[in-house]
């Protein structure tokens, strides 16, 4: 499993970091709104493309976005199975098995729904992927979002490094202790003693920041300076891609 820093690295090296956030974020929300609102067939397969085009070309290792998709592509494929398939009885021609069936005019509002959600994912990839959250955060704040909510943003991103180092240590150290090994009513008492231990770590880890900050007389805000960096514009093949795909959803509605 890749780490989660490991993703923010990635972001960090990424020469799309140069491009302005705002540009970005335009960029990235269009694709969305794209998925949204236009047919699936082309426009959502032109998305995906043109999204894994941005990653690889982004220097994001293949590793990094399949690791990401994971979790998103389970909600995507229960989504899209909920759409298709239909318990009980159904008028119209279609496929049973049992209690189970899928009508045929559901196929393409499930494959539709599949479409716009892994092209929507891509989308939000592009941003998340190539965007640090200390460029995101300083944007945030450049467009006079509230002080106190970009702050509470700032210490969950913070918290999230701590939970999920704490998590890989604890389960190193069970492994290291032949841990997954023993019989299923084992691992699941397993389960729980990683549970309690993360917990009791992130809990114990997340006092110290606040008893660091206090000590440093935080109130509301930390006052950071932003690098200095010669701003680079977007490539013209993305932005090419990018009318392409607006020019296709109109043609296509």
């Amino acid at each position: 499993m890749a780490r989660i820093s490991g993703i923010d690295e990635a972001a960090w090296a990424s020469p799309w970091r140069g491009i302005p956030v705002g540009t970005k974020v335009i960029f990235s929300m269009t694709l969305v709104i794209m998925a949204l609102l236009a047919p699936p067939w082309p426009t959502a397969v032109l998305i995906t493309a043109l999204g894994l085009g941005v990653l690889t070309t982004a220097r994001i290792p293949g590793r990094f976005v399949a690791a990401a998709f994971g979790v998103p592509a389970v909600f995507i494929v229960l989504g899209a199975a909920s759409a298709t398939v239909t318990l009980g009885e159904f008028e119209g021609p279609g496929w049973r098995w049992g209690i189970l069936g899928i009508r045929q005019a559901d196929v393409g509002l499930g494959v539709g729904l599949l479409l716009r959600s892994v092209a929507g994912t891509c989308a939000v990839f592009v941003l998340a992927m190539t965007t640090p959250m200390v460029d995101l955060l300083a944007w945030l704040r450049r467009c006079r979002v509230p002080a106190p909510l970009i702050e509470v943003a700032s210490l969950m991103y913070r918290m999230i490094f701590i939970a999920w180092n704490s998590l890989l240590e604890v389960r190193q150290a069970q492994q290291q202790r032949l841990g997954g090994t023993g019989s299923p009513r084992d691992r699941f008492a397993e389960a729980g003693r990683l549970v309690g231990s993360v917990a009791v770590r992130t809990w114990l880890a997340s006092a110290r920041l606040a008893d660091g900050l206090a000590i440093r007389g935080h109130e509301s805000h930390l006052t950071t300076l932003p690098p200095r960096r010669q701003p680079h514009r977007i490539p013209g093949w993305a932005a090419a891609g990018v009318v392409l795909i607006v020019g296709v959803a109109l043609w296509v509605r």
